[in-house]
């Protein structure tokens, strides 16, 4: 495996880290303002200030604008997307605890991306879909099925177990 591979995956890795925190804060700052949709506004309000200054830094020009009447409209809902992934993610992370939860993300995500690649959609150039990716998706839901039964198991023992007072 390359170099340039190994950077590439460790820079994924570190989104990946920082999705997982994201949903954490980002359920918090929810529960702060009293409903997620809230809490969205905040995230993606600040993740445009957090850009603006990068732009600056970055010295990047003005966006080109001469080819966005021959782009298809479906190429622009990616940042619906994205605040739809951060709303469930202020939804769905508390109810089902950070390991879960991600795992659950990257099932829906290994999924889509076998269809994504499969047909070369959104961009994706084509790579067919082979028993190994196959048995690979198959394992990371098996992953998501086991931690999502390993946490209700832990929460139905905490739920059932006598409380224990202290003595002084």
């Amino acid at each position: 495996m390359s170099l340039r591979i190994i950077i590439f995956v460790l820079f994924a890795a570190l989104g990946g880290a920082a999705i997982t925190v994201q949903a954490g804060l980002n359920a918090q700052v929810a529960r702060t303002l009293g409903h997620p949709l809230w809490g969205t506004l905040v995230s993606l309000t600040v993740s445009v200030l957090s850009i603006l200054p990068m732009l600056i830094l970055f010295r990047a020009g003005p966006p080109t604008l001469s080819g966005i009447g021959e782009t298809p409209w479906w190429i622009w809902i990616g940042g619906a997307l994205g605040a739809l992934f951060i709303t469930v993610a202020l939804i769905a992370a508390p109810e089902l605890g950070a390991v879960v939860f991600i795992s659950a993300v990257v099932m829906g995500q290994i999924i889509v991306s076998l269809l994504l690649d499969q047909f070369a959609i959104a961009g994706f150039p084509s790579r067919p879909v082979t028993l190994l990716r196959i048995a690979g998706a198959a394992l990371v839901v098996i992953g998501v099925l086991i931690s999502a039964w390993a946490a209700h198991a832990a929460n139905q023992a905490k739920a059932t177990a006598p409380e224990t007072t202290q003595q002084s």
